[in-house]
């Protein structure tokens, strides 16, 4: 348990005791009020009025507790530490018995039994992770894979009887299922500290069309046998494919004369996002950088916003174009295929990244508005007059 964790539990210990002793005090006044009411008609009075302040200050504080868990956006959401805190105070202050906490403040006895255990070990408003009761130890975990380790010619059967001879019970298909996993390894200070670091995605932003665009080459089979590289450069604001040309030739040249290309038909972008291919590597590849004045980067491997968007568009020519073809014939059937899908990809394609609205428009800087959604079983005069064309149906 750290410090702070430590000081903020014994600041919650004193104010419930604060409660404690406030409540106490309010005991006194009332028992005090109840026994000077004989004496006359004015004290009488005032005890009436104290009393029902009293009994009003507590259907206030019920009604205070019953709106914030009535307002609570889940019902089955748990409560915050300061509701914590408030209605344990209001418990304190008001004596409430433990059997009465449900009909007046609407928490059970043992909520609250666990609450002050909490607030006694200093894990107060801290959800603590339950884990499952079926779940197999890390220790045995250890145990079955160094026994594992030692005798790789056993099976389930003899791991499980050998651990039963050493007093503890391991079902052969947990045996089976716990080698199927991979083996537990405790990372790294460095590894641990890495993983912290990388909670949230990293994506790679981009503000204008022309600022960052991704690389990546892939291959294609002509005629089912002789494979041919294909390079695919993509904008990454506006989702464009640039670039997607046949390199038949497995050098860095093809792709230097590929992006030149580019280059001269779009302009340079301000940055190049590059994967570890060789030939992304090369002093000719960093020459032309250097030339066209583009600052380059890699590609994280395995990571969101890095080259994924160049591996997706990649996957779509692949299923959604050249999939359809029944063979690549020939350099010349290859370039129209490709020629072809950048005119599909860039004008015909709505991204899901985009909302809906097509790479060339975001890229040209055209307006894209969704359209409205009309009502149940309605339909726009254009869409109408559309089906009824093709249905050959006359409008009425």
């Amino acid at each position: 348990m750290s410090v702070l964790s430590t000081a903020a539990s014994l600041t919650m210990q004193a104010v419930l005791l604060s409660a404690k002793w406030a409540g106490r005090q309010r005991c006194r006044c009332l028992e005090k009020a109840a026994g000077i009411a004989d004496h006359s008609w004015r004290a009488e009075l005032e005890a009436r009025i104290l009393l029902l302040e009293d009994a009003l200050s507590l259907r206030d504080a019920h009604i205070e507790v019953l709106e914030r868990r009535l307002g609570r956006s889940r019902a089955r959401r748990p409560y915050e530490p300061t509701e914590r805190l408030r209605i344990l105070w209001l418990a304190e202050y008001f004596q409430i018995s433990r059997r009465r906490l449900r009909e007046t403040l609407g928490v059970s006895r043992s909520s609250v039994h666990r609450w002050l255990r909490s607030l006694r070990t200093g894990a107060f408003g801290r959800r603590l992770r339950r884990e499952p009761a079926n779940r197999t130890p890390n220790r045995i975990v250890k145990l079955v894979w160094e026994v594992f380790h030692q005798n790789p010619a056993w099976g389930r059967y003899r791991i499980a009887m050998t651990l039963w001879a050493l007093g503890v019970f391991v079902s052969p298909s947990t045996v089976r299922s716990l080698l199927l996993r991979p083996r537990p390894e405790r990372p790294s200070g460095a590894v641990a500290s890495a993983r912290k670091r990388r909670r949230g995605p990293v994506r790679i932003k981009a503000e204008s069309p022309n600022q960052a665009w991704s690389l990546d080459r892939t291959r294609v089979y002509r005629w089912g046998i002789w494979p041919t590289w294909v390079l695919v450069a993509v904008d990454h604001f506006s989702r464009k494919v640039m670039c997607v040309l046949p390199l038949y030739g497995s050098d860095g040249g093809w792709v230097i004369q590929a992006l030149e290309a580019a280059f001269g038909r779009y302009g340079p972008p301000t940055e190049v996002i590059r994967g570890r291919d060789p030939v992304f590597t090369c002093q000719a590849f960093r020459d032309l950088l250097r030339q066209w004045g583009v600052r380059q980067r890699f590609g994280r491997l395995a990571r969101r916003g890095s080259i994924a968007v160049t591996e997706r568009a990649i996957l779509t020519l692949k299923s959604e174009w050249l999939g359809r073809a029944a063979l690549v014939r020939g350099a010349d059937h290859l370039d129209r295929l490709l020629r072809d899908f950048a005119t599909y990809y860039n004008g015909c394609r709505p991204h899901m990244t985009l909302g809906g609205a097509i790479p060339e428009g975001v890229h040209t800087g055209r307006h894209w508005q969704r359209p409205h959604r009309l009502p149940r079983g309605t339909l726009g005069s254009s869409s109408h007059r559309c089906l009824t064309r093709t249905r050959g149906i006359r409008p009425t």
